[in-house]
């Protein structure tokens, strides 16, 4: 019998790790009951509330609160004016609906390729994939991690292009001491059971130019609003969320120094100007070549055997290998601007291969949920030590 849990020894963790995810308690009820006994459940007065109260909390001017992220995406992309056949720029390495949002519109996605150390979209490949068709550029803030909001302002600036900023995972992550979603020239969020900001299901839009709310105000009003009740929920998670933060930060702070004992397990490399990272998953890099050769996956496989929860980002391969993406006979039924009257030119999905991207996700990253940082310290503590566990006897992780 092996020293790991893999090959029958003694788990290093035995309990669950982090806090059950999302932690509610009466507020959150009195709160729902509230807008139940109304019985004026279509009343907008939480929803403009936590709008208000949310843009604020970014650095924003306006906040407008709609169903979910995605129907976000197309309302702050209408509201931008591109239009059916235009391009915008999306990175490969992201949750799908970043480009299924801009098909929603008859636009047209173009997939790039990530920074290698961030896992965000890379600037240089933006400028290299900018065309006459193309209107905007959509940075994903990738786990909560700001993208190099300086490079892509002064590209969009110098082509004369919309900056929508995905922060679908970003709640409350700072760039220079500026809340994300308040650099571009608009942003969208999602309040989705698992965000670190949530109301079971739910979105907003933020933006600093008055007429692009107007715009996005007068979209959101086409079936697309946020619910008083969801709002509801949304306010009392707000009030929870300076302190989950500040319990994210002391463990990773934690975790972070321990990790400097153990080769092979790199955590992402921290821009100075990233100010505040209030993450939806932590992203570390694992090297097998500095692990003995140990393949990502046999890793996986003994430190979740070993009672550690770890993952492959929150959403896996580059997006064009999901969806309709995928399939090219279905993206076309569907409608889609690929090719024809809606599209001078014609891109086939299944020819895009960004390389970072699929180095990335085949070998290298692994991730925890932020509910994993919302325990004690001595939750780093177990984690460390399996991680030590597992360096040690890399030689019974080798098939």
């Amino acid at each position: 019998m092996g020293k790991l849990a893999l090959n029958g020894g003694e788990p290093v963790v035995k309990r669950a790790l982090g806090k059950r995810w999302p932690i509610f308690d009466k507020k959150e009820e009195n709160a729902l009951l509230e807008v139940l006994h109304s019985g004026e459940w279509n009343r907008r007065d939480k929803v403009d509330e936590v709008g208000e109260a949310f843009a604020a909390y970014q650095d924003a001017k306006y906040g407008i609160p709609l169903a979910n992220g995605t129907v976000a995406l197309q309302c702050a992309l209408k509201a931008a004016g591109v239009n059916a056949g235009d391009e915008v720029i999306v990175p490969a390495l992201t949750f799908v609906a970043t480009a299924t949002s801009v098909v929603l519109v008859n636009a047209v996605p173009i997939m790039v390729d990530i920074d290698p150390l961030t896992y965000n979209i890379s600037p240089e490949v933006i400028e290299a994939a900018i065309t006459p068709k193309t209107r905007a550029i959509i940075p994903v803030h990738n786990g909560g991690y700001p993208a190099d909001m300086d490079a892509i302002m002064e590209i969009a600036d110098k082509h004369d292009l919309w900056v929508i900023e995905d922060c679908a995972h970003a709640h409350g992550s700072q760039w220079r001491g500026k809340g994300v979603g308040s650099i571009g020239h608009l942003s969208t969020f999602s309040f989705q059971i698992g965000k670190t900001l949530t109301c079971g299901e739910g979105g907003m839009v933020l933006t600093n130019d008055e007429a692009l709310a107007e715009n996005a105000a007068r979209f959101a009003n086409l079936n697309m609003r946020m619910t008083n009740l969801q709002a509801a929920l949304l306010l009392c998670q707000l009030e929870r969320f300076d302190a989950q933060v500040e319990t994210r930060e002391r463990n990773t702070a934690h975790l972070v120094a321990g990790l400097k004992a153990i080769k092979g397990i790199d955590p992402i490399p921290r821009d100075d100007r990233v100010t505040r990272w209030c993450f939806y998953y932590w992203d570390f890099r694992y090297i097998p070549d500095e692990f003995d050769g140990v393949p990502r996956g046999r890793f996986l496989e003994g430190l979740q055997a070993e009672g550690v929860p770890c993952g492959v980002g929150a959403h896996g391969q580059p997006i064009y290998r999901e969806g309709p993406f995928a399939d090219i006979d279905l993206f076309d039924q569907l409608g889609c601007a690929r090719k024809g009257s809606l599209y001078e030119g014609e891109i086939d999905y299944s020819k895009v291969y960004c390389p970072n991207a699929e180095r990335v996700y085949a070998e290298e990253v692994c991730s925890f949920s932020h509910a994993l940082f919302l325990g004690g310290v001595d939750d780093m503590e177990c984690i460390l030590e399996a991680f030590h566990k597992l360096r040690e006897n890399a030689d019974e992780l080798n098939y």
